[in-house]
């Protein structure tokens, strides 16, 4: 047998019978393991959170699509319903006629407050702009976990586009509120104070944002906060002075000094003041805006970010 194998071999050639030796494994493992070799220097986490500053950057970067995302939505409150966008309108006729009749007929809070229908329709209005805020950043990362899940981008960006979707929207409100307000003291037209408004609805929409971020974060993390979100809106709602005025706490200095120091009610006093009443609000109240107003808005954004590389994992 050896014979026989050994004579085909002769005839076949040794190459028939031939192993690779060991060299030739070690060569072909080290060009192998030479082909699998990758440089993970430039590589970053995918969910990871940025500096702050890089954040900011990262935002303005991410500008065109915010801005898309939030036109997108604008004005489809009314989707699905009926009279659709109508309902930009109706809604906060039906709050203040609504409150009229309670607050001005029943209860008489009126008494004393000049052109009360105004009054009350501009309190609405702007308080409703904060209480829709409120309520929209609960549950907002939530709402957005497709998208988040989807691509990398700061996830701020969501907040952002909700706020400037709400800016969007409440324009038809704030007509709504202006035309009711100056129809009730024709003749007396606007004063040049209104050219003040367009500043200060930005300021307001700015606070929302600083809201939103802090309650678009607790909210994704700690869900049992909502139901104590809807809490604060009612003791807003009462606190604020929408239907009726300071003066009504002449007695009661604790309740006055609660109003004064709640910038929702700063925030009210101001439009009036711009709107209806035609004069510029008192330097102490612009200033404690803007102190509430940058402080919110950079707190905020900064417990939002703090957070950043978690957004993903919310379910």
């Amino acid at each position: 047998m050896a014979k026989h194998l050994k004579k085909m071999g002769a005839k076949g050639g040794s190459g028939v019978f031939s192993t690779p030796s060991i060299q030739d494994e070690v060569d072909d493992a080290t060009s192998t393991s030479d082909l699998l070799r990758i440089d993970t220097s430039g590589l970053k986490e995918l969910n990871c959170r940025p500096s702050l500053v890089r954040y900011v950057r990262d935002l303005h970067d991410w500008r065109h699509f915010i801005f898309a995302d939030a036109r997108s939505k604008a004005l489809n409150s009314g989707r699905g319903m009926f009279l659709g966008r109508a309902w930009l309108v109706l809604q906060p006729l039906f709050d203040v006629s609504v409150y009229a009749v309670i607050f001005g007929l029943i209860l008489h809070v009126s008494r004393g407050i000049e052109n009360y229908i105004g009054y009350l329709v501009i309190g609405v209005v702007f308080f409703r702009y904060i209480s829709r805020g409120i309520s929209s950043g609960a549950g907002l990362v939530q709402s957005s976990r497709s998208l988040i899940a989807s691509f990398t981008f700061p996830r701020a960006a969501v907040v952002f586009s909700a706020v400037i979707r709400q800016f969007l929207d409440n324009l038809i409100p704030l007509v709504v509120a202006l035309t009711l307000a100056f129809a009730y003291q024709f003749p007396a037209g606007p004063s040049w104070t209104l050219v003040l408004l367009p500043p200060l609805y930005v300021l307001v929409h700015v606070f929302i944002l600083g809201l939103m971020l802090f309650i678009s974060r607790v909210t994704a993390f700690i869900p049992d906060i909502k139901p104590l979100i809807g809490l604060f809106n009612r003791a807003l709602f009462f606190t604020s002075g929408i239907f009726y005025s300071l003066e009504r706490f002449d007695g009661h200095p604790v309740m006055a000094a609660i109003m004064q120091g709640n910038p929702v009610y700063q925030f009210l006093t101001a439009a009036r003041d711009i709107t209806i009443y035609g004069v510029v609000p008192p330097s102490t109240t612009v200033l404690a805006l803007l102190a509430w107003t940058a402080t919110l808005f950079l707190l905020g954004l900064i417990y939002f970010w703090n957070a950043e590389e978690r957004y993903a994992t919310v379910g």
